[in-house]
């Protein structure tokens, strides 16, 4: 080796190590999106943080409880229960409007005839104010009176059961009305009068007077000494004014009935306390026995009549059959003109 050699040998010093290269972060991994309007369930965000460690996105923890498009969504349904709350208001000031109304108006006679339709209506059995059935039904509904005062019996007129309908005198209330059998067969029914409601006590003066095919009885509560109050008859019961029976309603009768209402200011229970008082009645007509079959196996009978044409019953149940084959049955054709 020459002398130049080793001088560039000695000159060069050694190289210096390369330098280590930093080892590169780890990529972050990316969160799955998920559609707009997906809920996320508790067991989906569990798994979901044990696979990114946690990190979660909070409008997918958010959307648990609603959908990204929470905004537009919750005016929504404010929206609509804003209007199902006006809703409610509006029917419970109604409700309200009616109840005032109801009790604040001093009424006297409020009465109201019902006849059972499914035993007696669908059979051919019906009420009319009208004599001739001109609209034979199964609910009647009187006039009411009112700011009624007391009277005497007296001043009920004579010929009042002669009238039709509703024929209120100013201080009472009267009602003719008409029950016929234009079915397909006889049948036995109950007429009853009950009382409903009352108010300031008036029910202690009231007088009830039925007429039944022209014979009167006037009905009142017990006096304070438990005896029948003058010419009349107790009620049955704190509720129930009478009840009449009609063993034979053949097919071609008819029975009249007159209900006058009015407060008898010779009762000694005709105080002032009762003034503004009111009081309301409802007459139940039914069948005396029922038929125990089911209601299907009756719809099923009408069916059956209808198809054979075995004096069928109308579709709707709002008209009155009337099977009577010697043509309309009404109060001056009737067969028990006779038994009165």
């Amino acid at each position: 080796m020459t002398d130049t050699e080793q001088m560039q040998d000695v000159a060069t010093p050694p190289a210096p190590p390369a330098a280590e290269t930093p080892p590169s972060p780890p990529k972050k991994q990316k969160r799955p999106r998920r559609k707009k309007d997906a809920l996320l369930r508790i067991e989906e965000l569990e798994k979901q943080m044990q696979e990114t460690g946690g990190d979660v996105d909070p409008d997918t923890v958010v959307s648990m409880y609603m959908p990204r498009r929470r905004r537009r969504l919750l005016a929504a349904t404010l929206l609509r229960m804003d209007k199902l709350r006006l809703l409610l208001l509006g029917l419970l000031l109604a409700v309200a409007v009616l109840f005032v109304a109801a009790f604040s108006q001093e009424k006297m006679g409020n009465f109201t005839i019902n006849l059972n339709r499914l035993e007696m209506f669908r059979k051919g059995i019906a009420i009319d104010a009208d004599p001739y059935f001109s609209a034979p039904t199964a609910r009647l509904v009187a006039a009411t009176v009112d700011n009624a005062t007391n009277i005497s019996a007296d001043e009920i007129p004579e010929d009042v059961d002669r009238l039709d309908g509703s024929h209120n005198g100013e201080n009472y209330m009267a009602y003719t009305y008409y029950v016929r059998n234009a079915g397909k067969e006889d049948v036995a029914y109950t007429a009853s009068i009950t009382l409903d409601s009352c108010s300031k006590g008036a029910e202690e003066a009231i007088r009830v007077g039925v007429w039944r095919n022209g014979q009167r009885t006037v009905y009142a509560l017990p006096s304070s000494t438990g005896e029948p109050e003058k010419d009349c008859e107790n009620f049955q019961s704190e509720s129930l004014v009478c009840s009449f029976t009609q063993e034979d309603f053949l097919v071609g009768y008819v029975d009249k009935y007159t209900v006058v209402i009015w407060l008898e200011g010779d009762d000694p229970e005709c105080v002032d306390k009762i003034v503004g008082g009111s009081v309301e009645f409802t007459m139940h007509i039914d069948a005396k026995d029922h038929n125990d079959t089911s209601l299907l196996k009756k719809f099923v009978d009408d069916i059956g009549d209808t198809l054979t044409s075995n004096k069928p019953i109308h579709a709707a149940g709002n008209d009155a059959p009337n099977y009577y084959h010697s043509g309309e049955v009404n109060w001056f054709n009737r067969r028990n003109q006779d038994n009165e």
